[in-house]
């Protein structure tokens, strides 16, 4: 199967609707490689801020260097099988690959344009060829990063509303702040949802901490559509929590952490700190395995909290019990992951 033959596969599968199957077969797997294998750095777009060994960094517009621990929800993914939604560049399919798991990254197929807000006055052709040479770009950066670390992981392209039939079962699946780029986001979820047994790990940007926890907000088009057509949806995570419970999950955590970002994607500014959330939904309680929080994790986020919030009299509240807590016997004495839990639920988050 040569070159000719892989981007052949992608378009007979886009113009006959017949679907995306065999592609995680080990001979599409060396062929998908070869396809790639002579793109160098000129033919790449990094989404996120790579680490290449060798001292080698290639800079992105989301540097997440750090911060995949809070990203990923406290999710321990040794020795699962991870379905990835969104790879991009790769860093988290990288990431989790080192931590023990077993990765499958699903990406928009090749000739597959990415949803646009249909904007009345843009030139909606020309958006959509962009979108185009931007996913192939980013595309290479993935399978530049795989080379160069000597990753395993697997690739697998198609729409992600109609996912391939032979992914076979997943563990957890992971959505990397791409809710937000989807027209139709719940139908992504309940794909991903189909064939997850155990977690559904759900980040997302939004500006500010909710002033109502629970609140299912679903903003339509956040960002002003004549400078933007690539913003669908902001996006609460009461939303995502009330769509994955339709879907079968009956546990949630919810994180909120703080990583790097270029806005507008351009690298010769300065990176800002932008707030994003993420939604741990589990199967049933203690279906994911989690990581040990540590106290500088915990503490980061009550950080974050205070500062990102509408409301901040209920996490300083927060952070004065957590401190009575502190120097109480019963602290000393009993789990800390468990007692903090239980005073931050007040504030609207579910620690593990």
């Amino acid at each position: 199967m040569t070159a000719e033959s892989i981007a052949s596969f992608y378009q007979n599968a886009i113009e006959s609707g017949a679907g995306f199957e065999g592609q995680l077969a080990e001979e599409f797997q060396t062929r998908l490689a070869l396809a790639h294998a002579e793109a160098g750095l000129d033919e790449c777009d990094f989404y996120y801020t790579m680490e290449l060994g060798d001292g080698e960094v290639v800079e992105g517009a989301w540097d997440l260097r750090g911060g995949e621990r809070s990203y990923l929800g406290h999710v321990d993914v040794d020795g699962q099988r991870v379905l990835e939604l969104g790879p991009a560049t790769g860093h988290l399919s990288f990431f989790m690959e080192r931590q023990g798991a077993d990765i499958v990254a699903f990406d928009l197929a090749p000739g597959m344009a990415a949803d646009i807000v249909p904007q009345e006055g843009h030139d909606l052709e020309a958006h959509r060829r962009l979108s185009l040479v931007y996913a192939e770009r980013v595309r290479n950066s993935w399978w530049y990063g795989h080379r160069k670390l000597g990753s395993r992981c697997r690739a697998v392209y198609g729409d992600i509303y109609q996912l391939p039939g032979d992914l076979r079962r997943f563990d957890i699946s992971t959505f990397g702040a791409i809710l937000m780029h989807l027209s139709k986001p719940f139908f992504a979820l309940q794909q991903a949802a189909a064939l997850t047994d155990k977690a559904i790990v759900v980040t997302d940007s939004i500006p500010s901490l909710p002033a109502h926890p629970d609140a299912t907000a679903c903003e339509f088009a956040p960002v002003d559509t004549t400078k933007s057509v690539v913003v669908w949806w902001q996006l609460t995570p009461g939303a995502i929590i009330r769509m994955l419970r339709v879907l079968g999950f009956l546990e949630f955590s919810v994180h909120y952490h703080v990583q790097r970002h270029h806005t507008h994607h351009e690298l010769d500014r300065p990176a800002a700190a932008s707030l994003l959330y993420t939604v741990v939904a589990e199967r049933h309680e203690g279906w994911a395995p989690r990581l040990e929080r540590t106290e500088s994790e915990r503490d980061t986020e009550l950080e974050v909290r205070r500062a990102w919030s509408r409301d901040a009299a209920t996490v300083e509240q927060a952070q004065a019990e957590l401190s009575a807590l502190r120097s109480s016997v019963s602290w000393r004495l009993t789990r800390p992951v468990r007692m903090l839990g239980s005073v931050l639920r007040r504030a609207g988050l579910r620690a593990r």
